[in-house]
C-alpha cells in the first residue's frame, strides 16, 4: 500500500488501540533490585553504544586487530550475498555437511537456516563439527564475545565444536570488556524480565589451547546507510532487547505480518526505509501514533518517537514522500506558519483546513479543532493577569 492508504489503515488502528490493554512494560521493580537508578542506568549504558557507534570504522578495526591476534578468521561482508558465498566457500573448503544453529534474530534477518537448507546442509550435527552463533555482543578491547545462552546444553555445544562460526551485524559491538556486566544484566531485565541472566559466557578465540578454528562473519547488510544521517544513526544502539514491541499499541494490533521483514516493531519503522529501500518500507514512518512509550522504555535511551519524526521530515524533504502527500504536505506548513492564517477566528481556521484536505482524510479522521483563542491572545490575557 502507498504512503496515504497506509495512514488511513494508522488511523482506523488508532480508533482500535483503546480495545487493547497495552500497559508500559513495568521493569522498575527488577531494576531497582539490582540498580538504584533506571535512569542512570539507560544514560550510563546509552553513552557505552553511543561511543562505539559514532566511531564505528576505527572501533571495528581495533577489533579486527584484537581478534586476529587470537589466531582466528574474520571475513567482512557488505551484503547478504556476499555472507552467503563467503559461508558457502568456507564449508565447501572444510567439507561441512552439517552444521549445529543457534536461532537469532540476525540470523533470521539474513534467512541462514533457509540458505543452509537450499544448499543441502543438515541443521543437525551429530559430531558437533562446526557450529553457527550470533553473540550478543562482539567486544572491542579483547577480540571476545558475549553470548547469554537458555540452557548448558547450549553454552557446551557451541564450546565443544571444532569449527566455531559467529555471526554479527557491524553495531553489535561495545568498546570495553568492563562494560560486560550492565549489558549482560539490561538484557535479561528487558528481555526476559529477569534479575541476572542465568547463563553467559565471555568467549575469547584461542585455537592453539582449544585446537579448534574460529571464523566470524561481519556483516553490514544495509546498516552503513543509517551512519551518515545524524539522527536516525542514534538507531544502530540498539540491543535487540524487544522491550519497545511490548510497549507499542500499533504492533500489539498488527503484530509481525504488515512488515513483510524479519525486522518488525517501532525501531523497524526506523531502519527498513534505509536497511531496504524507500518504495517498499516509506509507510512505516507512519506506522506509529506516536505515544512515546517505546521512547521511555528503551533500555539504551534511543528516542524512537523522534526518529520515526525525522523519517518524516527527510522522506519530505527528500522529495521521497507520494506527489499527493508532497503537495498536501507543503500546502499544510504553507497555512499553519502563516500568521494571518493563525490569527483568524478558530471556526474559520477549521474551514479553511477542512477545504485543504481531500474527502477520502475528512472520512477518515477527526478534524482537530483550533483553540478559540490565539496565541498573541492568550500572551496578553497571560500579561493582563500578572498585571
Amino acid at each position: 500500500m502507498n504512503t496515504s492508504e497506509y495512514k488511513k489503515f494508522l488511523h482506523t488502528c488508532s480508533k482500535n488501540i483503546n480495545d487493547f490493554d497495552v500497559k508500559l512494560f513495568d521493569v522498575d521493580n527488577t531494576v531497582h533490585s539490582v540498580y538504584d537508578n533506571i535512569d542512570k542506568l539507560q544514560l550510563q549504558a546509552s553513552k557505552v553504544r553511543q561511543k562505539f557507534v559514532d566511531n564505528i570504522a576505527n572501533n571495528l578495526l581495533d577489533f579486527e586487530k584484537n581478534f586476529i591476534s587470537n589466531k582466528s578468521y574474520i571475513n567482512w561482508c557488505l551484503s547478504y550475498d556476499d555472507f552467503y558465498n563467503s559461508l558457502l566457500k568456507l564449508l565447501d573448503k572444510k567439507k561441512i555437511k552439517s552444521v549445529s544453529i543457534f536461532p537469532s534474530d540476525f540470523n533470521n534477518e539474513l534467512s541462514l537456516e533457509k540458505m543452509l537448507k537450499l544448499e543441502g546442509i543438515s541443521l543437525f550435527s551429530k559430531d558437533n563439527i562446526c557450529s553457527i552463533h550470533e553473540p550478543n555482543f562482539g567486544i572491542v578491547d579483547t577480540g571476545s564475545f558475549l553470548s547469554i545462552f537458555n540452557s548448558i546444553f547450549e553454552m557446551e555445544l557451541l564450546l565443544d565444536s571444532k569449527i566455531k562460526i559467529f555471526i554479527l551485524p557491524i553495531n553489535k559491538f561495545i568498546c570495553n570488556i568492563s562494560d560486560i556486566d550492565i549489558f549482560a544484566h539490561i538484557l535479561s531485565i528487558y528481555k526476559d524480565n529477569a534479575k541476572f541472566p542465568q547463563i553467559s559466557n565471555i568467549f575469547t578465540p584461542n585455537s592453539a589451547e582449544n585446537k579448534s578454528e574460529t571464523h566470524l562473519f561481519i556483516v553490514d547488510n544495509g546498516r552503513s546507510n543509517l551512519l551518515s544521517l545524524k539522527e536516525q544513526k542514534k538507531s544502530l544502539w540498539c540491543i535487540n532487547c524487544g522491550a519497545c514491541k511490548k510497549v507499542c499499541p500499533v504492533y500489539k494490533l498488527i503484530k509481525d505480518q504488515p512488515y513483510n521483514n524479519s525486522l518488525t516493531g517501532p525501531l523497524a519503522n526506523v531502519m527498513l526505509p534505509f536497511l531496504e529501500n524507500y518504495d517498499s518500507y516509506k509507510h512505516l514512518s507512519f506506522n506509529s501514533v506516536l505515544c512515546g512509550n517505546c521512547s521511555k522504555v528503551c533500555p539504551v535511551n534511543i528516542p524512537i518517537t523522534d526518529l520515526i519524526l525525522e523519517n518524516r521530515k527527510f522522506f519530505f524533504e527528500s522529495k521521497i514522500m507520494n506527489l499527493e502527500d508532497n503537495l498536501l504536505s507543503l500546502g499544510l506548513k504553507k497555512f499553519l506558519i502563516s500568521r494571518k492564517n493563525m490569527n483568524r477566528r478558530y471556526w474559520v481556521k477549521k474551514y479553511l483546513l477542512r477545504k485543504m484536505l481531500p474527502n477520502t482524510i475528512k472520512k477518515s479522521i477527526r478534524i482537530p479543532s483550533f483553540s478559540k483563542k490565539t496565541f498573541n491572545q492568550n500572551e496578553q490575557q497571560n500579561k493582563a493577569n500578572i498585571e
